[in-house]
């Protein structure tokens, strides 16, 4: 078969599977916004050349805006794709940024299955949950209606919807459950398993090997959503308890993924060090920025303790990843 994968930041929540069916034999396509290096061997790439500059904003939400652009410039590639004569069996896309929006027009013989993610909610951006947000503007609450345009669209005109979880399906309306599949991606668990003889090299003179009392916190960005503050504010009082005890952070200290930016010119990583200052034993505390996959693994497989803070949003990779390890 043929198949098609569109995702802003490729390979994504496909990041297994486009592997899985070239193994077997399958022709697999994808589009992405930008170029990217190091994918699976065997696969066609292409890229519409987005920048975070496009485009200049014009409607009442810039973001909206910037889906239906993307969604021209995917409808473009796809009919250059197309009067090459490519015909995909399959259409996999998130629906997110609005990529997929015209794809049904353009190959209407093939499968189309979005893959929606959520139903934009307050309560998943920590509204009614977190005591430290205020009361939702009615600005945001009128955005999050608009950010959800993307995915009724695409449920409404694919042949299947799939959510990785039964709680991400159950954000939808109740009436839009009956279009979806739970069907998770999945962890590569050849790769990712219990080593009982890690250790890791994290800075001249500390090698931490399995067994020591390792905390481990991964997120993409130290951010409150991620319950980053909640983890800070422990510390203290866990440092106090545990003397020994090493604490390894794995994240983006400088900007923000789901949540408003911090006012701190080091983000929430610098506020919550200002606001909890000699309370902290800096000497345990070891903020590792992004590593790649590999050592990300390294960690968790040495890990004694991983710790797991994120909103009822959605269940985290590096969670089940832990788990496995």
């Amino acid at each position: 078969m043929q198949w098609l994968f569109v995702h802003q930041n490729c390979p994504g929540q496909f990041r297994g599977l486009m592997p899985s069916l070239l193994r077997r034999g399958h022709g697999v396509v994808a589009i992405g916004a930008r170029p990217r290096q190091q994918l699976p061997a065997g696969l066609r790439y292409l890229h519409y050349g987005w920048s975070e500059g496009d485009p200049p904003a014009r409607l009442t939400d810039p973001d909206l805006e910037r889906n239906l652009l993307r969604a021209a410039r995917v409808a473009e590639l796809a009919r250059q794709l197309r009067d090459e004569g490519f015909r995909p069996d399959v259409v996999v896309f998130h629906s997110a940024w609005g990529e997929g929006l015209y794809l049904r027009d353009i190959w209407p013989e093939a499968a189309l299955i979005a893959y929606p993610e959520l139903y934009g909610q307050p309560e998943l951006m920590g509204h009614g949950f977190d005591p430290d947000l205020g009361a939702l503007s009615e600005g945001t609450r009128m955005a999050l209606r608009r950010q959800n345009f993307m995915a009724l669209a695409a449920v409404a005109d694919s042949d299947a919807a799939v959510a990785p979880t039964l709680f991400q399906r159950d954000t939808f309306p109740p009436h839009l459950r009956g279009r979806f599949q739970v069907i998770h991606e999945g962890v590569d668990v050849a790769q990712v398993r219990p080593h009982p003889n890690r250790h890791v090299q994290i800075k001249p003179g500390l090698m931490l090997r399995k067994g020591d009392p390792v905390i481990t916190y991964v997120s993409r960005s130290l951010e409150p959503l991620r319950g980053f503050r909640s983890f800070m504010r422990a510390l203290p009082q866990l440092q106090a308890q545990h003397p020994t005890a090493q604490v390894l952070i794995v994240g983006d200290a400088g900007g923000a993924s789901y949540s408003r930016p911090s006012t701190h010119p080091e983000g929430y990583w610098g506020e919550m060090v200002a606001l909890l200052g000699h309370r902290l034993d800096r000497s345990r505390i070891h903020r590792l920025g992004r590593l790649p996959y590999g050592e990300l693994v390294a960690l968790l497989q040495l890990s004694a303790v991983h710790v797991y803070f994120s909103y009822p949003y959605a269940l985290s990779w590096s969670l089940l990843e832990a788990m496995a390890c």
